[in-house]
């Protein structure tokens, strides 16, 4: 049985899986503690995490959405993100997300759309190149997604009832 749970405590217990997303320690060291880490276990299995940090009082951004090797193209992050949208949709109007350019078909399949690039990102901000499937990450992507559109993920009645 697959559950998901927001863990309190020992955070950098998750390390190795966070780091499939985030390659840097240090990166994740500066949303980590703040952040709200989710974890999703299979049978006490860790198999996916994210990591939601509050932007302001009505935004927050996804800042790592890891899942296990072995549990990827399985729609683990899919579920993850549909439970997040549902956590977070009473919570904020607006959720960002900064990836790869190879990522941005997945968010904007999950109702992400284009907001802004940041240019060399990802080659000024982090010690060694990151590659994805041979090509080397430069400019981040920012995308964000509206969560107080009715009935945007979950189900829901789209006029308030949950």
């Amino acid at each position: 049985m697959i559950h998901i749970t927001k863990a309190e405590k020992n955070k950098k217990d998750n390390l190795s899986l966070l780091l499939l997303a985030d390659p840097d320690e240090s990166m994740i060291d500066r949303y980590l503690e703040e952040g709200d880490l989710y974890l999703m276990k299979e049978q006490e299995k860790t198999i996916c995490a994210a990591v939601v940090v509050r932007l302001s009082d009505t935004a927050c951004e996804l800042k790592n959405l890891a899942v296990s090797e072995e549990h990827r193209h399985q729609g683990n992050a899919t579920a993850m993100m549909l439970y997040l949208f549902y956590m977070y949709q009473l919570l904020y109007e607006t959720m960002y997300v900064g990836t790869s350019e190879k990522v941005v078909p997945f968010y904007q399949k999950l109702g992400f759309a284009y907001d802004r690039t940041l240019p060399g990102f990802f080659t000024e901000n982090y010690p060694e190149p990151i590659y994805e499937d041979g090509v080397l990450c430069e400019d981040m992507i920012y995308l964000k997604k509206d969560l107080k559109v009715a009935g945007h993920c979950c189900g829901g009645f789209g006029d308030g009832r949950a």
